[in-house]
């Protein structure tokens, strides 16, 4: 074996903890998520009519949670693409993944705090600062990740900023949430819940036809 074979598996095999340890991550904060969903509860019994009301009240928590899945479901997807086309994985670039890994770790916390108070505007403004932050910090990896000679060369320039470009529909979305809390606080969940329409947006401005996957 070469040098540079040697040099290829070694960079190889250290992509591969790091996206290991990076699905890990997004895998228990997308788990963790189900936690704010409670079983109703009832010390002395219950009727049909009781069961629908406790469940019916639940609704703050199921838009929580599957706000949160799509959020970090879509996070995860844009994760797993970009990074299966890296070649090397240097100090700069795993220390912006794990910060960018850290902002996911914590999403279960402001996906309680949505969840139990969604008529707040506090509680909904809480949510949308930590999806800027966490947007923040994706826009930091994908601009990390683009530059230099880090991606595969079957990433034209063109496709890297597309990348860029859409990693910052995050952060968009966040704003015109927190901008929709403080005005109704209610009204900040419509851009959250409609995320996964809002981020096709950004797909619609592809100009260039690479033939990798978006």
């Amino acid at each position: 074996m070469t040098a540079r074979e040697t040099a290829q598996e070694h960079d190889r095999r250290q992509i591969d903890r790091m996206v290991f340890f990076s699905d890990a991550i997004f895998a228990i904060a997308i788990t963790l998520l189900v936690i704010e969903i409670h079983v109703p509860r009832f010390p002395n019994g219950y009727t049909s009519t009781q069961l629908n009301q406790a469940l019916l009240e639940n609704i703050p928590q199921y838009i929580g949670f599957l706000v949160s899945f799509f959020v970090i479901g879509r996070f995860w997807i844009v994760h797993h693409r970009s990074f299966g086309y890296l070649l090397r994985a240097d100090e700069k670039l795993v220390w912006h993944n794990l910060l960018f890994l850290l902002t996911i770790a914590f999403m279960p916390f402001p996906t309680a705090i949505i969840s139990n108070f969604a008529s707040s505007r506090t509680g909904v403004g809480f949510y949308a600062v930590w999806l800027a932050i966490s947007g923040l910090f994706n826009l930091r990896l994908a601009l990390t990740l683009t530059q230099g000679t880090r991606l595969d060369p079957a990433v034209g320039v063109a496709e890297r900023r597309l990348w860029v470009r859409r990693a910052w529909s995050p952060i968009v979305i966040a704003s015109l949430a927190f901008a929709a809390a403080m005005w109704i606080p209610l009204a900040g969940l419509v851009p959250l819940m409609a995320s996964p329409l809002l981020v096709r947006l950004f797909r619609l401005g592809r100009n260039v036809d690479t033939g990798l996957p978006t």
